[in-house]
C-alpha cells in the first residue's frame, strides 16, 4: 500500500480552550494528520487505522487508536483526520479546510503531542502489520503544518 502520513497540524494557534472544560470545535477541529494515497490506484482503507503515542497519567505510554478508516481513497487524494467532533468545512480556518480532498473527524479531544515526542503510525489489520510511520520534534510552534520529508515531519 502507498499510504503515507504527509502533513500535520499538531499544535493549532490560539487558546486550547475558552474555560475550564469547553473547547471550542473549530479549535479542535484545527488540529490534523493527513493521510495521502501516494500511489496510481485507488487503495481500500477498510482495515486501515491510524495510532498515536500516548502519555498515560501514570507515567506510562501506549499506542492509542486515533481512528478507523472506510471505504476507499483515490490515487494522489489525502485524506484529512481531525480532532474532535465533525463541524461543516466552511466553519474552519481555510488552511484546516483546503488541502484535501476528504475529512473525516476523530470524536475524540486533541490527540496529537506538540510538547512530548510523536509517533503517527498507520496499521493495516488484515496483514496486521504497520504499513508507515513517522514523527516529529517538539516542541511544535503554534499554528505550524508539519511537512514530511523522508521519514520526519518536520
Amino acid at each position: 500500500m502507498a499510504l503515507l502520513i504527509n502533513r500535520a497540524k499538531p499544535n493549532p494557534a490560539g487558546k486550547d480552550r475558552v474555560s475550564r472544560t469547553l473547547t471550542p470545535a473549530v479549535q479542535l477541529a484545527a488540529e490534523w494528520v493527513d493521510v495521502k494515497n501516494g500511489g496510481t490506484s485507488p487503495i481500500n482503507l477498510n482495515g486501515v487505522e491510524l495510532y498515536h503515542y500516548a502519555y498515560l497519567a501514570n507515567g506510562g505510554t501506549e499506542w492509542e487508536k486515533a481512528i478507523v478508516f472506510s471505504g476507499a481513497l483515490g490515487a494522489g487524494m489525502t485524506v484529512r483526520v481531525h480532532s474532535g467532533n465533525p463541524i461543516p468545512l466552511v466553519q474552519m480556518n481555510m488552511e484546516d479546510r483546503n488541502g484535501a480532498d476528504h475529512h473525516v473527524f476523530t470524536g475524540k479531544n486533541y490527540i496529537w503531542n506538540n510538547t512530548r515526542p510523536e509517533f503517527p503510525r498507520l496499521w493495516y489489520t488484515p496483514s496486521r502489520q504497520w504499513l508507515d510511520e513517522t514523527s516529529y520534534d517538539v516542541p511544535v510552534p503554534e499554528g505550524k503544518i508539519l511537512i514530511r520529508v523522508g521519514v520526519k515531519l518536520i
